[in-house]
């Protein structure tokens, strides 16, 4: 994995300094809001985008609950967040997952998944409250708006910690018979600002167990780094087609990564991240095609030696067939290349190579009815580079694919009935063909591919 160690945000990088100072004012506030959402009964919150914009969710979300967006919500989300009813709202949400998980192999003390977390059993527990969510959701200005999730998971850290955060302005603009969008946005996740369902913080699978596994122990970096950076980026849409954005991300404080209990990247510098992509609708059909890049420097708390450089960059594409009816089909697909230029960690003894690769693909497929009953099949791969010594592994391999084939159901229906009601149950099953280079005896110790495959059940709330 990429190694992390605590840096402090220089004083003299005037831009992140304002940033930091933005972001600083929004979870003040965010803070005595959710501190009012805490001790608040539970009937007086529901969902605030939904009540925000006077729509059922499925105006902006595929089956309801999310986070597969409509070109409803895609938009809602370029615009900041900000389209309204014309009424006075509190921007306040909660969510609640409890779950049950079962894997072939279970816990134990001298196989690959070692010792279960403390108060939990070798296999098949149930986490009665396996993730709480608080949000501050919705629109602040006519042109800016918020999106900040606040999480407290179990088992995992047992801290209420901060989430996948935006603060985003947008603003139309024309050029002659040009139509125009501009956007920033100012957020804690690389690909957060994205509106389409490929990309890695957005992608399938939308629930993960807490136990077990849900896909490749090993990522490129711009999957690893959410809530551990802080990041700006500008964008623009023209002709609801053609989109741009450029923008960069950099650690967090010290300070701020232990008050918001965030891990630490250990970035060098600021890491440049970009992404274009081409939307065209054709009737109830719309196609997505597009390009992402990001390229970071890692430095493992070594002064005087040359720091990791990591090349980030994917093609993706989406199609989706939306006609009104009770039939929605989504298919997303995204392939990641990463370079790993290794300069320290080789030096230091923790890489067998001084330069890898490393390749992620992800596809998947879902189809809803009467955005009810959901079922989706989901593909995943990593091939790279051998290399025993970051892999830790008997083939020192990091490939690895498998498939992941779930069931949803929404009992109550598709929109915000009331907060009792809005509920999603999902059953979830992860298989592996093959893990960390082999489909027998992974580890050396006789674990299999298989032995890994988790079945997973979640009951899904919000409020």
């Amino acid at each position: 994995m990429h190694p992390s160690t605590r840096s402090q945000l220089p004083e003299s990088h005037a831009f992140w300094r304002v940033a930091l100072r933005v972001l600083r004012q929004a979870l003040a506030a965010a803070a005595g809001l959710l501190a009012c959402l805490w001790w608040a009964s539970p009937a007086q919150a529901v969902p605030a985008f939904a009540r925000q914009t006077g729509q059922d969710c499925i105006a902006c979300h595929v089956g309801g609950f999310g986070p597969q967006l409509t070109p409803f919500g895609r938009a809602f989300k370029l615009d900041g967040y900000t389209l309204s009813d014309g009424k006075k709202h509190i921007p306040l949400s909660a969510m609640l997952v409890a779950s049950y998980t079962h894997t072939a192999q279970g816990y134990g003390a001298n196989n690959y998944m070692g010792p279960p977390p403390a108060g939990f059993s070798a296999n098949d527990n149930f986490t009665a409250l396996q993730q709480a969510s608080v949000f501050l959701a919705g629109r602040i200005t006519d042109h800016l708006g918020v999106l900040a999730q606040a999480t407290y998971s179990d088992p995992g850290s047992q801290n209420l910690a901060w989430d996948n955060t935006e603060l985003r302005y947008a603003h139309p603009y024309s050029v002659g018979a040009t139509q125009g969008l501009f956007g920033m946005s100012l957020n804690n996740n690389p690909t957060l600002s994205d509106v389409w369902n490929t990309t890695p913080a957005w992608q399938y699978s939308y629930m993960a167990p807490p136990f077990g596994n849900s896909g490749p122990p090993v990522t490129p970096l711009i999957y690893n780094l959410g809530q551990s950076v802080i990041g700006a980026t500008a964008y623009t849409l023209i002709d609801n087609s053609w989109y741009a954005e450029v923008g960069a991300y950099h650690n967090l404080s010290t300070y701020w990564a232990n008050a918001l209990h965030a891990g630490n990247a250990s970035l060098q510098g600021e890491a440049p991240y970009w992404r274009l992509w081409y939307s065209k609708t054709i009737g109830p059909h719309v196609f997505e095609a597009g390009l992402l890049g990001f390229d970071a420097r890692l430095n493992n708390g070594l002064p005087g030696l040359p720091t990791d450089h990591y090349h980030d960059i994917g093609v993706d594409a989406t199609y989706q067939f939306l006609n009104g009816g009770p039939n929605v089909i989504t298919a997303n697909a995204i392939y990641m290349h990463e370079r790993q230029d290794l300069n320290q960690s080789f030096l230091v003894g923790s890489a067998s190579n001084a330069s890898n690769t490393l390749n992620t693909a992800n596809i998947n497929v879902s189809y809803w009815l009467d955005n009810t009953y959901g079922a989706t099949i989901g593909l995943f791969s990593t091939t790279g580079s051998a290399d025993p010594t970051l892999y830790s592994s008997r083939t020192g391999s990091p490939n690895t694919n498998g498939a992941t084939f779930e069931i949803d159901w929404n009992p109550f229906g598709k929109s915000w009935v009331n907060p009792e009601k809005n509920l999603r149950i999902g059953l979830q099953y992860t298989l592996f063909n093959k893990y960390l280079g082999a489909k027998h005896n992974f580890d050396g110790a006789g674990t299999n591919a298989r032995d890994l495959n988790t079945l997973y059940l979640y009951l899904w709330t919000a409020i």
